[in-house]
């Protein structure tokens, strides 16, 4: 008897959505998560799961405090129950770190070491207070919430009497670096993950270095400098994000090594009354450890770009700029688009398409705090 091809269709659409449907159920899942507070103040945390829950490698992290554990692929996600009691936990997180492995998070909300993590159904990891601290939650309410939230500082590139690029229809790049750094503010706040910092919200005239020193003054953990290009060739078109770039890494640790008050060079590290030859050593590692970062931080916006942004040929680019030269803050620098570029000009004018860039970056700002 003949088979009409419809119903060959029919027949390896319902074989094929059998099979997603096998596969989606042998998923593993993160199902749930709850705390023991024990008397002498250390904290037993459970995660459950539809299976067994292997560890692949654990480490804390400082600045700020927080417990990595990283895991097998799983689905779900996991937040600390409503009726915490305890005082060393301010969050839990659980994202995709890589092709095969999940992350998982604790955000604490004072010093504390991991005293044992035991495999399993539950998997069972132990904290105990680095410092002794004191009972009723004291120690957390020393710790204002939106505090612990990290700050991003936003820089609108020129402004006032530095109008910066200007486009085939005399559109002024200060006022493109504006818009979407107003944007971007917006819709980082509507978040409620972050807090935000801006080096101006006006049309106002800032030094370079100043921007720099804005960021700094305001404990920022990430900055992001707002720019539109412009090029003699008028085909250029396309967003483009800049890291520091080694050269300029050096000369920028050569001239902070040589700088008489070393009191601020890093944060949180007074240098000022520390061995010369120390102090240049930890200037510079601290220098290459921002770097590093910041080439991280970029790599997670150019990821999380959405297809119909359209990007510059070698999307990543390497450079001196001033804004790119805190020690301390991981920064980038992000080129939107080039005003002499008709199509550019125009999409760079577009609330709908600012409104692409933004949630781009802010997955991407998403993407790198799942990965640290």
């Amino acid at each position: 008897m003949a088979v009409s091809s419809r119903n060959l269709f029919l027949s390896a659409a319902l074989v094929l959505a059998a099979l997603l449907s096998a596969d989606a159920a042998l998923a593993a899942e993160l199902t749930g998560l709850t705390v023991e507070v024990n008397e002498d103040g250390s904290e037993q945390v459970a995660v459950t799961a539809s299976e067994e829950i292997e560890v692949q490698r654990s480490f804390t992290l400082t600045n700020p405090d927080r417990v990595v554990i990283d895991l097998p692929e799983f689905t779900g996600s996991l937040s600390l129950p409503k009726k915490y009691k305890g005082v060393l936990l301010k969050g839990v997180r659980v994202g995709k770190f890589n092709a095969t492995t999940s992350r998982l998070v604790m955000d604490l909300a004072a010093p504390a070491t991991l005293q044992n993590i035991t495999e399993g159904n539950p998997l069972i990891v132990g904290l105990k207070a680095s410092k002794p601290v004191a009972a009723g939650g004291a120690a957390k309410a020393k710790v204002k919430p939106e505090e612990t939230k990290p700050l991003i500082a936003i820089d609108a590139g020129h402004g006032g009497q530095d109008p910066g690029a200007i486009g085939l229809h005399k559109t002024r790049e200060r006022d493109v670096t504006l818009a979407f750094t107003l944007a971007l503010r917006k819709a980082l706040l509507r978040t409620g993950r972050y807090r935000v910092a801006l080096t101006r919200e006006d049309d106002h005239f800032i030094m370079l270095h100043e921007r720099v020193n804005l960021a700094r003054q305001a404990h920022a953990d990430l900055m992001i400098s707002l720019h539109a290009d412009s090029n003699p060739r008028a085909e250029a078109q396309g967003l483009s994000i800049y890291t520091l770039s080694a050269t300029a890494s050096d000369d920028e640790a050569a001239a902070l090594a040589e700088h008489e008050n070393k009191a601020d060079i890093i944060s949180g590290m007074d240098l000022s009354t520390t061995d010369q030859d120390v102090a240049n050593i930890l200037i510079d590692l601290t220098q290459r450890e921002t770097m590093n970062k910041s080439t991280i931080f970029a790599d997670a916006i150019m990821e999380s770009l959405h297809p119909k942004i359209t990007r510059l040929s070698r999307t990543h680019r390497f450079a001196g700029f001033r804004v790119l030269k805190a020690p301390d803050i991981p920064s980038v620098l992000i080129e939107l688009g080039f005003l002499s570029n008709r199509r550019d000009e125009k999409l760079l004018l577009s609330p709908e398409y600012r409104e692409l860039v933004v949630a781009s970056i802010i997955k991407g700002i998403d993407r790198y705090y799942a990965a640290q």
